[in-house]
């Protein structure tokens, strides 16, 4: 008998029919209505089973008996105020967007008075996200899921022609008392005609919590546009994290992406890119690190549709012992995608015997007259590169973080401003302390 592609959770419907009255914009119908309607094609489908070529590496097996009922709000001032002091910068004076288990938090959020940009809050003002909410055709189930349980988010207009003085930050923090609780968010940015913008965006939250982030977003780049969004992911231990990302960037307009793994024993991160005009530029670049049972898996899909348009993708991975990592990437390039430029290069570094690694780069080309490239490797420390630094007096512990932290800086080293690097650099010289360096 054939393994079904997709598993049955009955406790999340039952989940989303106990708390779909209480959720934000449930006086509305269409709210209501799109809710449901999202909620119907989650069940038709189900959780994505092993067989799904897609979630080969993520198995969700664990998610079929829970509800994930939407996370509560308690008051854990000072905890918050930890997480916040982490992730904020102070020296930057732009918006700055804090949510607490899956709800804006009005106190640590903040809106400067020239208001560069346009933000609206999904729990404030539901009409501004009726373009994410309704599903369609080819959303997967886990979008739906997150339709239908949606307990907040943000959407933002950088209105066009405008260069952003000061990066947004936005915080996402869960705390204590979510032990197999959710928080569903979605985010909407649109970046105008030849506007210029940075987003910061930083995951955490409590360990010893298994509780489930979710998020999804949708990005909108209009002809010279260009945005940067650079994202932290340092959720707790035990904590489900997930992201998917869908781009879409028109004529002569640069989007850029850049990641950090580091928490959560479960993250799957997808980024799903369409160019709508040509000479359109997408670079995305992560890096990964994890141990004893973490799993981290990074998806992305470039869809090139138009010619001329240039895609980049660079992800490094460092796996110690029981750390287990996958990079799926494919590039599509149409028939009519003439002069298009697409790279990718993975590469893995193993610290142990006991981690795994595994790359999947795919290239679909359908017009014949592209450069196209992609690159996979796993590997372990280079032994002659080792003997030599400890030649030069260093023991066998700096020696090894020396030359992890040069493996995964190339991630990292073209970013133009000081602090950013020196935080992605901070964060992962943090977990090279304390998993290599022993």
């Amino acid at each position: 008998m054939a393994m079904k592609l997709h598993l049955d959770n009955p406790a999340l419907r039952d989940t989303f029919e106990s708390v779909k009255e209480t959720l934000p914009g449930a006086g509305q119908d269409w709210v209501l209505d799109t809710r449901q309607a999202a909620m119907d094609k989650f069940t038709m489908v189900g959780i994505p089973g092993p067989k799904v070529e897609e979630w080969k590496y993520t198995r969700l097996g664990f998610l079929t008996s829970e509800g994930f009922a939407p996370a509560t709000q308690e008051d854990h001032a000072e905890e918050i105020k930890q997480y916040f002091d982490q992730a904020y910068r102070p020296d930057l004076a732009g918006h700055v967007l804090v949510f607490v288990n899956g709800i804006i938090n009005q106190n640590l959020s903040f809106c400067p008075s020239d208001r560069e940009i346009d933000v609206a809050i999904f729990s404030e003002n539901t009409i501004e996200f009726r373009g994410t909410l309704v599903p369609v055709e080819d959303s997967s189930p886990l979008n739906n899921l997150n339709r239908a349980l949606v307990t907040d988010g943000y959407h933002i207009d950088v209105p066009a022609g405008k260069t952003l003085t000061h990066p947004v930050q936005i915080i996402h923090i869960v705390t204590r008392g979510t032990d197999l609780q959710a928080v569903r968010t979605r985010a909407q940015v649109n970046v105008g005609a030849g506007a210029k913008a940075e987003i910061i965006e930083s995951f955490l939250g409590a360990e010893g919590e298994r509780y489930w982030s979710h998020m999804v977003s949708d990005i909108i780049l209009a002809p010279k546009a260009e945005l940067s969004l650079y994202q932290f992911q340092l959720q707790g231990r035990q904590a489900i994290h997930m992201t998917e990302l869908h781009s879409s960037v028109a004529a002569e307009a640069k989007f850029n992406q850049m990641s950090l793994q580091l928490g959560a024993e479960v993250s799957r991160t997808e980024l799903i890119n369409s160019f709508t005009g040509e000479n359109a530029v997408v670079d995305l670049r992560g890096a990964y690190l994890g141990r004893v049972k973490q799993s981290h898996d990074i998806f992305t899909r470039i869809n090139h549709d138009m010619p001329h348009c240039n895609s980049n993708q660079l992800f490094r991975g460092v796996l110690d012992e029981g750390g287990t990592s996958a990079f799926q990437g494919k590039v599509v390039v149409a028939q009519d995608a003439q002069k298009t430029n697409a790279d990718q290069s993975n590469k893995n570094l193993l610290l142990s015997r006991k981690a795994e690694a595994n790359a999947k780069p795919e290239l679909l080309i359908y017009a014949d007259d592209v450069k196209c490239s992609h690159g996979a490797t796993v590997g372990e420390l280079d032994t002659d590169q080792l003997f030599y630094l400890k030649s030069r007096g260093l023991d066998e512990a700096a020696a090894k973080g020396l030359l992890v932290e040069a493996f995964i800086s190339e991630v990292f080293d073209d970013l133009s401003d000081d602090k950013l690097k020196d935080s992605f650099k901070a964060k992962t010289a943090g977990w090279l302390n304390t998993q290599v360096v022993s």
